[in-house]
């Protein structure tokens, strides 16, 4: 008995030892990929893996690819400060005033800055240069503060630029900012995500999150539906166009001016507008679009500036 004990712990050693191994040799490979293999070849690599065809950076057609093509060639300062959460906010001052903007309660540089009871009840924490690293609070005595705080630490080290390869987030100073909850009461959230091309909103995408459920769709801006499918449930038929939808498009045009692709994305809820943020890649340009017909038909509007 003693001795098959012994035979089943150095066993599992032996598993604990190898799947060790194999995870530091992950993060090693991605470490070497991420820092040490030029921007054209990681992605040519990732979108293969992705996407499952050759990328074609030459005369690129697809949405995706031409997506691909603007992480590499079209790198501004201003997409740096349009990427991050907060200097934003000076970018959408500037271009469609202040009524949008959410309450900005605080803006830290380290998650031990934060300081609990100077907050409301209820609010959001999320950092600047993150993508879904949100934390939402509703009620201050139901927060775990040490195991958000731990949490907020990580974030702070990422930098989204690596991963895909998406410069905008590049050289973003990392910051924790703390601001609004919009849905604190349960309430309905409607995102509308203007593609933007050239400065001109050409098609819109609705997602609505209701108590946690997700659904959406892709329309033009009578609010056709379009033919991109989602793996979300889709919206219920027909759409109600909001009594603000025309304000939301002013405000794309703005907003998007002098890119050549942007998505503008515009929250609503209580009959209310918000500026939700600047989206230059979405998916990182790396998800298949079904049907792929519509891939290229995204990419149709996309007329790609001179490098």
């Amino acid at each position: 008995m003693g001795l098959m004990r012994f035979t089943d712990n150095l066993t599992a050693y032996n598993l604990m030892r190898n799947l060790v191994r194999i995870r530091l040799l992950h993060r090693l490979g991605r470490w070497f990929l991420d820092r040490f293999i030029s921007d054209e070849k990681y992605l040519a690599l990732m979108y293969r893996i992705k996407m499952g065809k050759r990328l074609n950076l030459q005369n690129p057609q697809a949405f995706t690819e031409k997506i691909q093509w603007l992480k590499l060639n079209w790198r501004c300062d201003i997409l740096t400060q349009c990427q991050d959460k907060y200097e934003v906010r000076k970018f959408v001052e500037e271009r469609i005033g202040l009524e949008s903007l959410k309450v900005l309660y605080n803006v830290y540089e380290k998650a031990e800055d934060i300081e609990i009871k100077q907050l409301p009840d209820s609010f959001v924490l999320k950092v600047n240069h993150g993508c879904k690293q949100n934390i939402f609070c509703q009620k201050k005595s139901e927060l775990d503060l040490n195991h958000h705080i731990n949490l907020l630490k990580e974030y702070l080290k990422n930098n989204l630029y690596y991963p895909h390869r998406e410069w905008a987030y590049k050289n973003i100073v990392p910051r924790i900012i703390c601001e609004e909850h919009l849905t604190k009461d349960g309430e309905t959230l409607h995102e509308y995500n203007f593609y933007c091309y050239d400065g001109v909103p050409r098609l819109v995408e609705i997602v609505e999150d209701k108590a946690g459920c997700t659904r959406g769709n892709m329309f033009d801006l009578n609010l056709n539906l379009l033919e991109n499918k989602y793996e979300n449930p889709p919206l219920p038929s027909p759409i109600t166009r909001p009594s603000q939808f025309d304000k939301m498009l002013e405000y794309a045009f703005n907003l998007s001016e002098g890119f050549p692709f942007v998505r503008v994305d515009l929250l609503y809820t209580n009959n209310r507008i918000y500026f939700g943020e600047m989206t230059f890649y979405p998916l990182a340009g790396l998800t298949k679009i079904n049907p792929e017909s519509f891939d290229f038909f995204l990419g149709s509007f996309l007329q790609l500036p001179s490098k």
